[in-house]
């Protein structure tokens, strides 16, 4: 009878090395995933408080290509460098709007991500407007246009409820986005730990049980 209890207790302690190594193993495995995943959302988060800089960097371009106009000078370096700026807020626009897209079609959870991209924020087509119009800018000839595009920039930047408060909007709900999602991975692995030592421990009572015993 005694035999057959320790063998109970042997199968006991087996069974929780096994549970125990499955647990290490899943818990590792959540660990690199959540630092993965926190990587990206805080690239995004990067990229999208980048939005702000470009935009007004394209005013600012698109002022100063006014001005060589007007005073009738070639500044090859300011149309490159509008290029190169209206290059790179489209490719983040893109990134961050199929981000969005696909936080709305393979999440269940709320985010106000898509109310601000393609809700009442409507800065989905805001930039795409704001977009339009810089790349017009290459196609002018007469100063006259040129500074009515420089304008209208400025305008879809800086009015009210314009690009540029719904690029800060973005970039704080981009924040609290990755914050929720990081604090709910970390509450996750805060259980997973627990469990670990929760095994650990029965192992440990067992163990001296057995001792005792003997």
């Amino acid at each position: 009878m005694q035999i057959f209890k320790e063998k109970k207790i042997i199968i006991l302690e087996l069974f929780l090395c096994v549970f125990l190594c499955i647990e290490i193993a899943f818990y590792t495995q959540k660990s690199k995933a959540g630092l993965q995943k926190q990587d990206t959302l805080l690239y995004y988060v990067n990229i999208s408080g980048k939005q702000r800089l470009l935009a007004q960097r394209i005013v600012f371009l698109s002022q100063i290509i006014v001005t060589n106009h007007i005073l009738n000078r070639n500044n090859p370096e300011s149309l490159t460098e509008l290029r190169s700026c209206i290059h790179q807020l489209n490719s983040i626009h893109l990134i961050l709007q199929n981000f969005v897209i696909s936080t709305i079609v393979g999440s269940e959870k709320h985010s106000t991500l898509d109310e601000i991209y393609f809700g009442g924020g409507n800065l989905n087509f805001k930039m795409e407007e704001f977009l339009n119009n810089a790349n017009k800018i290459f196609f002018l000839q007469s100063t006259q246009d040129i500074l009515r595009a420089n304008q209208e920039l400025l305008h879809q930047l800086e009015e009210d409820n314009g690009l540029l408060a719904s690029l800060e909007l973005a970039t704080l709900s981009h924040q609290f986005y990755a914050q929720n999602i990081i604090k709910e991975s970390q509450f996750y692995l805060r259980i997973l730990f627990y469990s670990v030592l929760l095994i650990c421990s029965l192992q440990i009572l067992l163990l001296l049980w057995l001792l005792t015993r003997k």
